[in-house]
C-alpha cells in the first residue's frame, strides 16, 4: 500500500486524457514484476507496424441496423442503471465484442500522436491501438451514439474517451464489481461514470481519476430484492472468487467445523474464475451451488449468512439485510489491510468469520 500511494503520488497531473492513460498504464506496469514489463515490451515492438497494417487493410464492416448507444460486455445486463437504458432506448448489448478490428486514415492523427509522445512504450501504444481498432470497427458497424463499458481498470479507457468525442460520441463506464484501492484503477476519465454509492468516488478521487464524471446510481443487479416465495435454507453460504487451491483447502476447513456444529453449509464457485476440478473435490460434503440453475438472488436470499473474502456478493447481502461474514482466516493478511485498502464492507456491520469459528455451538432449533 504504501509503495502503490507513494508511485501514485509522485505521478505528474496529466494534461490530457492522453496523458491520463499513459499514467494509469505506467501504475500498472508497476505492479507488473520487470521480466514480464520487459517480454511485454519486446512483443509489442515487434508486432505493432504488423497488426497496425492489418488493421488498416481490414474490411469495413456491413452497416447494422443504427442503436443508440452499445454496450460492451459479457455479462449480466442488469448492471446497467435504468437511465441508462431510457436515455438510450436502441441500447445494443455486445458480448463478444474483441473479434473484429478496423483502423481508417482518420486514425492515424491519434496513433501519429501517441508515437511521438511515448516513441518507446511500445506496450502502451500497442494495446491502445488495438482497443481502437475495435472502437472504430464498432462504429461503422453501429454509429452509436454512445459506448458503454466496465473498464476502468484498462489504461486505454481516458485515451478511448478523447477517441470517442473524435466520433462524436460519448464514453460511458458503469460499476460492475468490488473495488480496493488499488493503483490499477487509477487515474482513468470517461464522460460519466456510473458508481454504487459515495464511497466509491471518494475511493476513486484518492486514486487519481477525474472527479466530475461520477453519477451514483444503482442498478438493477444490486437494488434490494423481494424474497417472495423464497425460504430461508441455508445457514452459511461461501462466495468464491480466485482461489488457490491450497486457499481452497483453508475453506474448506472452515467450512467442515460449522458444518460439525450442524449448520447447514453450501459453496457458490466464481461463473469465471473457480477451478472446477479443485471445487468439487475439495468441497463434496458441502452443497456446491449450479450458478445456473440457482441465480444470485435466490442464492444470498435463501441463506441466512453470506461469507466471503471480499466480494460484490457481500455488498449485495447488505443491501438485502442478509448477515455478512468477511473470511478473516484464509488470508489473515488480507483482512488486515481491507480497512486500508478502503473495503466498504468493513464500515458497516459484519461479522469476521474467526469469530463466528470462535463462537459456533451445536446449532438449537
Amino acid at each position: 500500500m504504501e509503495q502503490q500511494k507513494k508511485f501514485l503520488n509522485a505521478l505528474p497531473e496529466p494534461v490530457d486524457d492522453i496523458d491520463r492513460a499513459y499514467a494509469q498504464y505506467r501504475c500498472q506496469m508497476m505492479l507488473t514484476r520487470r521480466p514480464a514489463r520487459l517480454l511485454y515490451q519486446l512483443g509489442a515492438m515487434l508486432l505493432l507496424t504488423v497488426y497496425r497494417r492489418r488493421f488498416r487493410a481490414a474490411a469495413a464492416p456491413e452497416r447494422a441496423e443504427s442503436c443508440d448507444a452499445v454496450f460492451l460486455f459479457a455479462g449480466d445486463r442488469g448492471i446497467l442503471p435504468d437511465c441508462l437504458c431510457e436515455e438510450y432506448p436502441a441500447l445494443r448489448q455486445i458480448e463478444k465484442f474483441q473479434e473484429h478490428f478496423l483502423l481508417t486514415s482518420d486514425d492515424d492523427a491519434l496513433l501519429s500522436q501517441m508515437h511521438c509522445r511515448y516513441p518507446t512504450a511500445y506496450f502502451f501504444r500497442f494495446k491502445c491501438m488495438v482497443k481502437l481498432a475495435m472502437y472504430r470497427y464498432l462504429y461503422e458497424a453501429y454509429r452509436p451514439r454512445a459506448f458503454i463499458v466496465s473498464e476502468e481498470y484498462s489504461y486505454t479507457s481516458s485515451l478511448l474517451t478523447e477517441y470517442c468525442h473524435q466520433l462524436g460520441a460519448e464514453h460511458i463506464n458503469v460499476m460492475h464489481g468490488e473495488k480496493l484501492f488499488y493503483i490499477r484503477d487509477s487515474f482513468f476519465r470517461f464522460d460519466r461514470c456510473y458508481i454504487w454509492n459515495e464511497l466509491y468516488r471518494d475511493l476513486f478521487v484518492s486514486l487519481r481519476a477525474e472527479p466530475t464524471q461520477f453519477c451514483v446510481e444503482l442498478p438493477p443487479s444490486l437494488r434490494p430484492w423481494s424474497a417472495n416465495g423464497i425460504d430461508k435454507t441455508v445457514d452459511y453460504t461461501y462466495y468464491l472468487q480466485n482461489e488457490s487451491e491450497k486457499e481452497l483447502g483453508r475453506i474448506a476447513a472452515s467450512l467442515h467445523k460449522l458444518q460439525a456444529a450442524g449448520y447447514t453449509v453450501a459453496v457458490r464457485p466464481h461463473p469465471l474464475y473457480s477451478d472446477k476440478r479443485a471445487v468439487e473435490g475439495l468441497f463434496a460434503d458441502f452443497v456446491i451451488e449450479n450458478c445456473v440453475a440457482i441465480d444470485i438472488k435466490t442464492s444470498i436470499l435463501r441463506t441466512r449468512h453470506v461469507v466471503a473474502r471480499y466480494s460484490t456478493v457481500l455488498y449485495q447481502a447488505y443491501l438485502n439485510g442478509v448477515s455478512m461474514v468477511i473470511d478473516d482466516i484464509t488470508l489473515p493478511q488480507q483482512y488486515q489491510k481491507l480497512e486500508e485498502m478502503r473495503f466498504f464492507g468493513i464500515s458497516v456491520p459484519h461479522l469476521r468469520l474467526g469469530e463466528v469459528l470462535k463462537n459456533n455451538s451445536p446449532k438449537t432449533a
